[in-house]
C-alpha cells in the first residue's frame, strides 16, 4: 500500500514534474455560479479547491513542496489545496494536446525505441551477472545513449544520462591514477626511512653540524644530520600528499555518486522511466563499493519520506524498482484502456487514460495510441468539458442534451442526477412563470416582476420565457388592441377574434372585455366543432347527411343568431343546401305556400320532402301542423 502511495506520488509530479514546477495554482469555483451558491447543485467533473484545516504539510524536497495525489477522489494535495487533477486546467490542457497528436509511430521513434529496449536488456542482463561489467559494456551503454540523443522526442534525456556515465567513469579513472600515485608515494616513502634509519644508525658525528671529525681508525667522516632531516621532512610531504589523495578520492567518489544518483532522480521524476532504469541498473557496476544509498541527510523530510512516509530505504534499487514498476503500471493502464473502449465504457477509458498520460507520457504503449482511441475519448472528453460550462450557465436543455450524448457513448454513464437535477429546476422556472401569470392577470405588477425574475435566473434559456415577453409587449399596445377588439365584436366578426386570438388575449385581462373574448372564441369553436361532425355525416350519406346537416345547421342559427354571422357557417349552409337540393327546394316551396295560405300546396310539398329526409324535424312539424288547420277547416 505504501509502495503504491509512492507511485501515485510520483504521478502527481514530484520535484521536476512538468506540472509541479510551473505551479498548479489554486482554480477558485466561479463566483455566482451553481456551485457557489448551493450544495445541491450536482459536480459534474467541475475544478475545485478545499483548504486543508489542521492537516501535516506534505514532504518536501530541497525545499520544494510535493504533491500527493489521492487515487481515491481524484485529487492531488499541493500547497495546502485539494485540486481535481482530471479537471484541473493545466492537466486538461496537457491532456488534450495529447489527444490532439498522432501517435509516434514514424521511423525515427522505432529505431529509438529499437535502441532503447536493446539498452533496456543490456543492462538487465548485466545486473543478473555475477562478474563485474567491464569498461566495454559501458562503452555500449554510453554510446547507444548518445546514438539516442538524435531522436527529437528524446530532449536530450539520453545525452544527460550519458554524460553522467561518462563523468561518473572519469572520477573512477581518476580516483585510479591518485590510488596508483598513493601506491608510489607509499614505495618512495619506505625507501626514505629504510635510507634515513641507515643514516642515523651510522651516524657518528661528533663536532658541529656538518663538520668534520675523525673515526677510531682516524679516518674522517662527515655528520648526516642535514640528510636525515630533509628526509624526514620529505616522508611528511609525501605522506600529506598521499593523505590528500584519499581525502580527494573520497570526496569525488561522493560527489559523483550524488550528481548520478541525481540525474537518475531526475529522470524518474521527469517520469523517463526508461532512462531512470538504466541508469539504476548501471549504477552498481560503475560505483563498485556496493553502496547504493541515496546521499540523503538522515534529518531530511526527502529521508523521512522514503523511510518513513513511503516505507522505502532511499537507495539506487529502490529507483529501478520504482521506475520497473511506473513502466509495468503504464502498460497495464493502456491495456485497460482498449478493454474498455472495446466495451463501450468511455468514462472509465478516458480516466485511465488521463492516469496513463500523466505518469508516463513517454513510454511506448502511450506514444502509439491509435488515432481512432483517441478521436473517440476526445469526442467524450469535450462532452464532458460542454457540460460543467452549461451547467455553470443554468442552459438545463443543452445539460440534457450532452447527458444524453454521453450516455450513448458509454454505456456504464449514469445520467440520472443530472436529469433529474435538471427537470427539477425546470420545473422550478415553470412554476414561478405561472405565478407570474397569475399576477398579470390580477394586475399585481411587483409580484409580476418578482416571478418573472425568479423564472429567469433559474433557468435563464426557459423557452416560455419569450412568451411572456411576448404577453409583455401586448400589455404595451393593449389600447389599439382593445379598441379593434371592440370594433370586431360590434360587426360580429367572431371569427377574426378567433383565427387572431394569440394577438386579442391580451384582452382577457380587461375585465369588461374578458366575457366578450370568451363568448367569440365559445362562438366560433362551438361552430367548427358542429361542422367538422356534420362533414363527418355528410361524407357517410351523400344524400340524407346532406339533408340533416343542412336542417341542423338552420335549427341552430334559430336558436343562436350569432351563428348567421360567422361566414364558415354561411358557406357551409349553401353547400350542403347545393348537395340536399330537392329537400331543401321542397321545404322552400312548403314553407313559401304556406305564408300564402295555399295550405294544399304547402302539404304537399311538406310530405315530398318528408319523403326525401324521412328524419326531418321541419317537414314532419309542418305537415302536422296543416293537417291540423285543414282538419279544423281554421283556414
Amino acid at each position: 500500500m505504501k509502495s503504491t502511495v509512492f507511485y501515485m506520488l510520483l504521478c502527481g509530479g514530484l520535484l521536476a514534474h512538468p506540472l509541479a514546477a510551473q505551479g498548479l495554482g489554486n482554480p477558485q469555483p466561479s463566483q455566482g455560479t451553481p456551485q457557489a451558491q448551493g450544495a445541491d447543485t450536482p459536480r459534474i467533473g467541475q475544478s475545485y479547491v478545499d483548504t486543508q484545516g489542521g492537516e501535516t504539510p506534505n514532504p518536501q524536497v530541497l525545499g520544494m513542496e510535493m504533491p500527493l495525489l489521492d487515487p481515491a477522489s481524484n485529487t492531488m494535495t499541493y500547497n495546502g489545496a485539494k485540486i481535481d487533477v482530471g479537471n484541473n486546467e493545466l492537466v486538461r490542457a496537457r491532456f488534450e494536446k495529447y489527444l490532439s497528436q498522432n501517435p509516434d509511430d514514424s521511423t525515427e521513434s522505432k529505431r529509438y525505441r529499437k535502441k532503447m529496449n536493446a539498452l533496456l536488456k543490456l543492462t538487465q542482463k548485466s545486473a543478473r551477472s555475477k562478474r563485474e561489467v567491464g569498461s566495454e559494456t559501458l562503452l555500449k551503454i554510453g554510446t547507444g545513449l548518445y546514438e539516442m540523443n538524435e531522436y527529437e522526442g528524446d530532449a536530450g534525456q539520453a545525452s544527460s544520462l550519458a554524460s553522467a556515465i561518462a563523468s561518473a567513469l572519469s572520477a573512477q579513472y581518476a580516483n585510479r591514477a591518485r590510488s596508483q600515485q598513493n601506491e608510489a608515494l607509499e614505495k618512495e616513502i619506505d625507501k626514505l626511512v629504510s635510507k634515513t634509519n641507515q643514516l642515523e644508525s651510522r651516524n657518528t658525528g661528533k663536532g658541529t653540524p656538518g663538520g668534520k671529525s675523525k673515526d677510531g681508525n682516524g679516518q674522517k667522516t662527515v655528520s648526516n644530520t642535514y640528510l636525515i632531516s630533509h628526509n624526514k621532512a620529505k616522508v611528511s610531504k609525501m605522506t600529506a600528499s598521499g593523505v590528500k589523495n584519499d581525502a580527494d578520492s573520497i570526496a569525488a567518489l561522493e560527489l559523483s555518486k550524488i550528481n548520478f544518483q541525481s540525474t537518475i532522480v531526475s529522470m524518474l521524476m521527469q517520469r523517463r522511466f526508461n532512462h531512470a532504469l538504466i541508469g539504476a541498473q548501471s549504477y552498481r557496476h560503475i560505483f563498485r563499493d556496493g553502496d547504493t544509498t541515496l546521499k540523503l541527510d538522515s534529518e531530511s523530510q526527502a529521508a523521512k519520506l522514503f523511510e518513513g512516509g513511503v516505507g522505502l530505504p532511499p537507495t539506487v534499487n529502490t529507483m529501478a524498482t520504482i521506475a520497473a514498476n511506473m513502466r509495468r503500471d503504464v502498460d497495464q493502464n493502456m491495456e485497460a484502456v482498449d478493454n474498455m473502449l472495446a466495451q463501450n465504457k468511455l468514462g472509465a477509458a478516458t480516466q485511465s487514460l488521463i492516469q496513463a498520460v500523466a505518469l508516463g507520457e513517454y513510454m511506448e504503449s502511450v506514444a502509439t495510441f491509435p488515432v481512432e482511441g483517441r478521436r473517440r475519448i476526445s469526442e467524450y472528453w469535450t462532452l464532458r468539458k460542454k457540460a460543467l460550462p452549461a451547467l455553470n450557465a443554468r442552459d438545463y436543455g443543452a445539460l440534457e442534451e450532452i447527458a444524453a450524448k454521453m450516455k450513448e457513448l458509454d454505456v456504464d454513464f449514469d445520467d440520472s442526477m443530472l436529469t433529474s437535477y435538471c427537470a427539477g429546476r425546470k420545473a422550478q422556472s415553470d412554476l414561478h412563470l405561472r405565478n407570474a401569470a397569475k399576477a398579470l392577470k390580477a394586475g399585481d405588477d411587483d409580484r409580476f416582476n418578482e416571478e418573472i425574475t425568479k423564472a429567469g435566473s433559474i433557468w435563464p434559456k426557459n423557452p416560455n420565457l419569450v412568451k411572456g415577453r411576448e404577453q409583455l409587449e401586448k400589455l404595451d399596445n393593449q389600447d389599439p388592441v382593445r379598441d379593434e377588439f371592440r370594433t370586431l365584436i360590434a360587426r360580429q366578426e367572431y371569427r377574426t377574434v378567433y383565427n387572431e386570438q394569440d394577438k386579442f388575449e391580451v384582452v382577457a385581462l380587461d375585465p369588461e372585455l374578458k366575457q366578450q373574448y370568451k363568448e367569440a372564441i365559445t362562438v366560433i369553436g362551438t361552430i367548427d366543432g358542429m361542422l367538422e361532425q356534420l362533414d363527418v355525416i355528410a361524407r357517410q350519406d351523400a344524400v340524407m347527411g346532406a339533408c340533416m346537416a343542412y336542417e341542423t345547421l338552420l335549427e341552430r342559427g334559430e336558436q343562436d343568431p350569432r351563428f348567421k354571422a360567422d361566414s364558415r357557417y354561411r358557406d357551409a349552409l349553401n353547400r350542403f343546401a347545393l348537395a340536399a337540393h330537392d329537400f331543401t327546394q321542397a321545404l322552400e316551396k312548403a314553407r313559401d305556400c304556406e305564408k300564402r295560405r295555399e295550405y294544399g300546396s304547402a302539404l304537399a310539398n311538406y310530405y315530398r320532402a318528408q319523403c326525401l329526409y324521412p328524419n326531418s324535424t321541419a317537414a314532419g312539424a309542418g305537415a302536422r301542423r296543416l293537417t291540423e288547420v285543414i282538419l279544423q277547416a281554421q283556414f
